[in-house]
């Protein structure tokens, strides 16, 4: 007797009805077992053929990915972020790592352009002066600016960002970009590709739109922060440790920027020391950019499909690592049965 394709998950964060539902009838079993040590992750993984997560801190490490079992083909992450894998590992031993790459790309790509313009309109401390009980004397930390005249630049061009620049277009900004992955001419219309340091020295609005990586990490540091405009605001949307967040600080007590806007800090949930907390030129959300109703079912959508693809003999929908050579031959994605 064959035994089933089993998938174990080990995050556990909601309710898995829906994938139950779509993988049980395809002979796929998925098992829960909430994980957080690496030895309780290679415990819970001793006999499966794929593994889900979600977290962002699950430790998906070198150490992790040798102890998983021969039969293991897949490592799938309810993200778009797989920063807390280990994909050299992964490759190295044969593992196919899938993301759901386009789950949010709406959601998030709504969120900057949310917080863009919040930003430069000051929305948020107009809103805390009204609450407050008054109505006239608003003053701002800046002299507010039509956001035609303004320069908005974006920190790497990719999936989201792209959707930012669409979105944003109909203000008719300068829209500016730089990405090293990107050598020109650039892929959108109406965005002109600049290095880095010329982006930070010319965007009234700086936009981050990276993975985080050994390469992002402190990206937007102390020096970065230095070039800016002294009126220039920043946005982050992508992933926290992108932006040193002590420099940040410095930053906006010595006013070498004007203001930030952020979905993603180093430490979350945001400590409630945080000097961050102290400003009223920062807007501050808790990492919400991704959510809403659609890109939850988008998600759930992608990883039966990407379980199901490898299950059947094919790539996932998003190989994160395409270049593998994996355990078992895969035929491409696009001859794969939807699940």
């Amino acid at each position: 007797m064959v035994a089933p394709f089993r998938v174990v998950n080990i995050d556990c964060n909601f309710d898995y009805a829906y994938e139950r539902d779509r993988l049980a009838p395809l002979g796929i079993e998925l098992v829960l077992r909430k994980s957080v040590t690496e030895d309780e992750i290679i415990a819970a993984c001793a006999d499966v053929d794929a593994v889900f997560l979600e977290g962002t801190k699950t430790p998906m490490t070198a150490r992790v990915i040798e102890a998983l079992p021969a039969r293991c083909r897949l490592i799938a992450k309810y993200a778009v972020g797989v920063d807390n894998v280990d994909v050299a590992a992964a490759t190295r031993a044969g593992i196919v790592v899938a993301n759901a790459a386009d789950f949010c790309t709406e959601e998030v790509s709504d969120h900057a352009v949310a917080l863009i313009v919040g930003a430069a309109r000051q929305v948020v401390s107009m809103d805390r002066h009204v609450h407050a009980g008054r109505w006239t004397g608003f003053v701002g930390t800046r002299p507010l600016r039509r956001l035609s005249e303004l320069t908005l630049g974006f920190v790497g061009l990719g999936r989201i960002a792209r959707a930012t620049v669409r979105k944003m277009s109909g203000f008719r900004m300068r829209l500016i970009a730089a990405d090293p992955y990107l050598p020109g001419p650039s892929p959108e219309p109406g965005v002109d590709l600049v290095s880095l340091e010329q982006l930070l020295a010319e965007a009234d609005l700086v936009s981050v739109h990276v993975p985080l990586s050994p390469q992002t990490r402190g990206l937007i540091n102390e020096a970065a922060f230095r070039r800016m405009k002294p009126t220039s605001l920043l946005v982050n949307t992508s992933r926290g440790p992108i932006v040193d967040e002590a420099a940040l600080v410095r930053a906006l007590r010595e006013k070498w920027i004007a203001g930030a806007a952020l979905d993603v800090v180093e430490v979350e949930p945001l400590p409630a020391d945080s000097p961050l907390r102290e400003f009223d030129q920062v807007i501050l959300t808790p990492h919400r950019g991704a959510d809403s109703v659609d890109s939850l079912a988008h998600v759930r959508r992608t990883m039966v499909e990407s379980v199901f693809a490898v299950a059947q003999g094919h790539w996932p929908p998003f190989p994160f690592n395409p270049k593998v050579a994996p355990r078992v031959p895969l035929r491409p994605w696009t001859e794969a049965l939807r699940a």
